[in-house]
């Protein structure tokens, strides 16, 4: 009796670590997935907005507020839901328009828009609870950003567990 439950919990053990990596995965691929996505927040919903006028508007914003030139190309764009100035997600044909994108978008500090990358579910609740972190780390005088999954800190990796103490990454 006592070999049979050593044999499960070995089983259970080796099966929490396939779904661990299988849960990995699947983040991995959402997250390529959502390579060159972006969202932006504050835009104006107009009347019976279709998706060709939300793209003209990001097109606008690009070209007048990001003073970037007019040859980023969209794959779609669209509202995320249907409530009032609801955020827009638009997908960029080229990830070099991305980061020219993401790059200029300190020109929109002041005003109601920001733009945002789009990460999965689980990505988005870690940056959640590194973000107070973050502020502790800025207030503290340290040069510190949000990358991905992780929280930079002059130069350093750290990740937040479970009760949401920062670890350094090794």
């Amino acid at each position: 009796l006592r070999l049979e439950n050593d044999d499960l919990k070995q089983s259970n053990c080796d099966m929490k670590k396939q779904i661990d990596e299988l849960e990995r995965k699947t983040d991995d691929l959402e997250g390529r997935s959502k390579r060159n996505n972006l969202i932006f927040y504050g835009l104006p919903r107009q009347e019976k907005e279709t998706n060709v006028e939300c793209e003209a508007m990001l097109k606008d914003l690009i070209t007048d507020k990001l003073e970037l030139a007019d040859d980023i190309v969209f794959d779609r764009a669209h509202r995320l839901n249907s409530k009032p100035n609801s955020p827009v997600i638009a997908r960029c044909v080229f990830f070099k328009d991305k980061v020219k994108i993401l790059k200029a978008k300190r020109k929109l500090q002041g005003s109601q828009i920001f733009i945002g990358e789009d990460f999965s579910e689980r990505v988005r609740e870690i940056r959640r609870r590194l973000t107070p972190h973050l502020k502790v780390k800025r207030n503290e005088g340290c040069r510190v950003s949000i990358v991905f999954d992780h929280l930079l800190v002059d130069g350093k990796r750290y990740s937040v567990d479970n009760g949401n103490n920062l670890t350094e990454i090794k």
